[in-house]
Parts: C-alpha cells; sequence; structure tokens
C-alpha cells in the first residue's frame, strides 16, 4: 500500500512540475513575442504606419494574458518573491498605455502614440532590470 502512494505522489508531483515548466515556457514564448511587437510598434511610429503600429499594440496586448497567469514568485529566486506584486502593476501600467495609444492612434494624434509607447518601454525596462538584477 505504501508503495502505490509513493508511486501516486510521485506522478502528482511530477505532473505538477511539468505543468509549472510548461507555463514558464508559454510566458518566456510570450515574451519574446511581446519584444518583437514592440520592436513592430517602434518601426511603425518612425514610418507613420498606422495599421501595422495597431497590429503590434493588438499582439502586445495579446500577450500580456500569460504574464498574469504565471504566478511570479514559482521562477524567482527567494529575494525577489516580492517582485511578483510589482511585475504584475507593470503589466496593468502596460495594458492601461496601450489601449491608450490605441485611442490616440485613432483620433490621428502621433504626439500622444509616441508617448504612450515611450511609456510603454519604460514599463518593461523598469520590470526586466528588477527583475534580472543580480
Amino acid at each position: 500500500m505504501k508503495k502505490i502512494l509513493t508511486v501516486i505522489m510521485a506522478i502528482m508531483l511530477s505532473t505538477s512540475l511539468f505543468a509549472g515548466a510548461k507555463e514558464e515556457k508559454r510566458l518566456a514564448s510570450d515574451m519574446r513575442m511581446m519584444l518583437d511587437a514592440i520592436v513592430d510598434m517602434q518601426k511603425a511610429a518612425y514610418y507613420n504606419d498606422s495599421r501595422v503600429l495597431k497590429a503590434s499594440t493588438d499582439r502586445l496586448i495579446s500577450g500580456l494574458d500569460s504574464m498574469l497567469a504565471v504566478n511570479a514568485s514559482t521562477y524567482l529566486k527567494k529575494n525577489q518573491k516580492h517582485a511578483a506584486k510589482f511585475a504584475e502593476k507593470r503589466v496593468k501600467m502596460i495594458k492601461m498605455y496601450a489601449d491608450d495609444l490605441l485611442i490616440s492612434l485613432a483620433a490621428g494624434n502621433i504626439d500622444d502614440v509616441i508617448s504612450d509607447y515611450h511609456q510603454i518601454s519604460r514599463q518593461c525596462y523598469s520590470c526586466h532590470t528588477r527583475l534580472r538584477r543580480k
């Protein structure tokens, strides 16, 4: 009976570890996609291509959900556990600025679009600097 219980516990543990690793891989993939979206946003802004700018911003927004779906405290170092709340706040700020960027783009206000892009970039940089600090 103890052997069966041990085997069941081992299977449950390995399954939960695999699920966590799968979520982190999805997060890493979405982070790369969001970086590509930000690069495309910058290029589109320089060339005043509103179609690409809108599509890139929408792509950025679509990747934000995975950042909230993964519990950051599961992959952060022990001294960074509190940073999970910081990361959640950055996600909300990125979403807010991205939504504002789309509104400014629809209104044709390119100065506000550039300002919103800059704020999005600052939020990303702020989080990555804090979480990757050695």
